[in-house]
């Protein structure tokens, strides 16, 4: 009997129409765990650096977490790794909501896509039987309308699917897979992929289990995680109201020079957006924190939205209303665009406007700051790749190069991928954001420095789950003083800011191999899911004797893993930085400038934390102790090491 693993994964060819059953093996599951550490292993033995990201030899991997389909709370997350047609560089995005669990209740635990079909199709998944059906009917229908019309073709509304919109048909570099309401892989251009294979959706329905191999300490483990996500509920329901007001007081998009500054006012907004718009709040599979809003605001249609929806497009445009952002960020579901290339794109094309550098002629339309049309119009024009909609298209990075002009300072990018708009002045963030294993920041952090994230500690201070009990707190020994000393804006205590974003991005990337939401997991104090009780689950679920030492050598196996393919396409030193903007001008108190002095040493000591040489390149002996002496043999022989 398999644990936790179906141990088998579904090989579609769509070049030659076939679908096959492989076996994976025990050995490899216990190696690589599942979700991104499993993939990254996959995408090295399979994708050579030369294959071009939409070439048929490209492959798009959507693998489920571990413990994703057990009973393990919000373990949801299926990881989606390719090579992106945006930044050229292997790269992943991941999914909550329901359509992981199905897949492994169909008794799978990945899918690989390789090939692309002659026409449209989409991908039929019922227990045993898998189709590779006709999309023709489906060409140019939005994401919402497209899941509907599959699941009454199937003649089952209970079917979970992935899908594509007309963003992802159009080959914008910067398409997402959308599944539900709003639930969405939405960074790095997965759809793109996922549109040049001509395949529209993935629909799936199972009925299997998903076995665990002692399930009574399994069950301790689950029941203790729940027990301690009261606080954790409470500070959701004010979590949006929150992170407006963190988003608007410490967000910064490149048509900015300032910090949207709402004060008092924040909780009235909000709490006049809730009492008009919103239905009720949602949740993804087995979550009992509910970060979803359902609303439905004039002109857009029943949508969930998260608290970046909220707030993002607030922020790229100046427009501050919340119904608005909603809006905007109900239109790149449907058209299955990246929000945040989009907002960034957004007010990439104002600040170009209010410089001069595009006119009236270029843009077809006036794009001031506050112009809601305006954005509701660049929308629609990048997802159709119509007028300047075909420019912005390609992610702001290809865009300010086509138009130049000076252009290029204005895009805001890290590795050729625009950035969440978080004040990147701040060096926690700004480090997070150069060495992030997806060359962002959203998929690295757990926001530690952002002040209003500490409201949740007063939830966790009242249900009193600092016991003292070891397995209670999220953090290592020695980093206590982390948590209880002020942090230093000015970035001068370099030893923190380094240790904290190489842990992170450590606790994350177990989230994600795992399945489990980074929100449940992340590196905030008494949080549910600390990394020790994931460690825990995975053991009792799989059989496997885990221990914090092989965890964390997996983790950093499968960061090696990502780092070295992206070396042997060119990264380096000089790539693991931000926009200068940030070495030069601050939004204002309390982020100063960053010190470029700092952050270098701040890179050095990360990558010794890592086991990186002086140019971010995985060392031979870090690679050798890892196991990854295949890694090590292949960058010798292109001459890298």
């Amino acid at each position: 009997m398999s644990y936790a693993w179906t141990g088998v994964n579904l090989e579609v060819d769509l070049s030659q129409g076939k679908a096959e059953k492989q076996e994976i093996t025990r050995e490899f599951n216990e190696e690589y765990v599942g979700g991104r550490g499993a993939n990254a292993k996959v995408f090295w033995e399979r994708v050579p650096p030369e294959v071009e990201p939409l070439s048929p030899e490209n492959l798009l991997i959507f693998r489920a977490g571990a413990l994703v389909g057990t009973s393990a709370p919000s373990a949801n997350r299926t990881t989606i790794t390719t090579k992106s047609p945006q930044v050229n560089l292997q790269t992943f995005s991941t999914l909550g909501g329901f359509w992981g669990v199905e897949l492994k209740h169909a008794g799978y635990d990945s899918v690989v896509i390789s090939g692309k079909a002659p026409g449209p199709v989409y991908l039929w998944i019922n227990d045993g039987s898998v189709e590779i059906r006709d999309a023709n009917h489906l060409q140019g229908k939005d994401t919402n309308e497209a899941q509907r019309l599959i699941q009454e073709e199937l003649g089952n509304d209970r079917v979970q699917i992935v899908c594509i919109g007309p963003a992802g048909e159009n080959m914008v570099n910067f398409a997402s897979i959308e599944h539900g309401l709003g639930d969405s892989a939405s960074r790095t251009g997965v759809g793109t992929v996922m549109g040049d294979k001509n395949l529209k959706a993935i629909a799936v329905y199972g009925t299997k289990d998903v076995n665990v191999a002692r399930p009574a300490e399994f069950a301790e483990v689950c029941e203790q995680v729940r027990t301690r996500s009261d606080g954790l509920r409470e500070f959701y329901e004010k979590w949006n109201e929150f992170f407006i007001e963190g988003m608007l007081d410490g967000g910064v998009y490149s048509n900015q020079r300032r910090l949207i500054e709402l004060g008092n006012s924040v909780g009235d907004i909000y709490g006049d957006f809730t009492a008009k718009y919103r239905g009720r709040q949602a949740a993804c599979y087995n979550c009992a924190v509910k970060c979803k809003e359902l609303v439905s605001v004039p002109e857009a249609g029943y949508f969930a939205a998260k608290c970046q929806a909220q707030s993002i497009f607030i922020l790229s445009t100046g427009v501050i209303d919340i119904p608005f952002s909603v809006k905007c960020s109900e239109l790149c579901h449907r058209y299955g665009l990246d929000q945040v290339t989009t907002a960034n794109a957004i007010a990439f094309a104002i600040e170009l406007y209010q410089k001069g550098i595009l006119t009236r002629e270029d843009t077809g339309m006036p794009l001031e700051e506050g112009n809601a049309e305006a954005a509701f119009w660049l929308i629609d024009k990048m997802a159709r790749r119509d007028g300047i909609g075909d420019i912005l298209a390609n992610g702001v990075h290809e865009a300010a190069r086509i138009i130049g002009k000076g252009a290029e300072e204005a895009a805001l990018c890290v590795k050729k991928l625009e950035q969440s708009p978080y004040a990147h002045s701040m060096p926690y963030v700004a480090l997070n954001s150069a060495v992030s294993d997806r060359e962002d920041y959203t998929k690295s952090e757990s926001l530690i420095p952002q002040g209003y994230f500490h409201h949740y500690q007063e939830y966790a201070n009242k249900h009193q789950y600092n016991t003292g009990d070891p397995r209670d707190y999220p953090w290592p020994s020695g980093f206590e003083k982390f948590f209880t000393e002020p942090m230093d804006w000015a970035g001068a205590d370099i030893e923190r800011t380094s240790q904290l974003v190489h842990f992170d991005m450590c606790n994350v990337t177990l989230a994600d191999m795992a399945g489990v939401c980074r929100y449940w997991a992340g590196f905030w104090a008494a949080i549910p899911a600390n990394y020790r009780r994931v460690i825990d689950l995975l053991s009792y679920a799989t059989g496997v004797d885990y221990d914090e030492d092989r965890i964390f050598k997996t983790i950093k196996k499968a960061s090696a893993l990502l780092r070295a393919y992206n070396v042997r396409l060119g990264i380096r030193r000089k790539d693991d930085t931000v926009p200068d903007r940030f070495f030069r001008v601050s939004p204002g108190a309390p982020y100063q400038p960053l010190d470029p002095g700092r952050f270098s040493r701040m890179i050095d000591r990360f990558y010794e934390l890592r086991g990186w040489n002086n140019e971010g390149i995985p060392g031979r002996e870090t690679l050798d102790e890892l196991g990854l002496d295949f890694v090590r043999e292949d960058l010798e022989q292109r001459g890298i090491l």
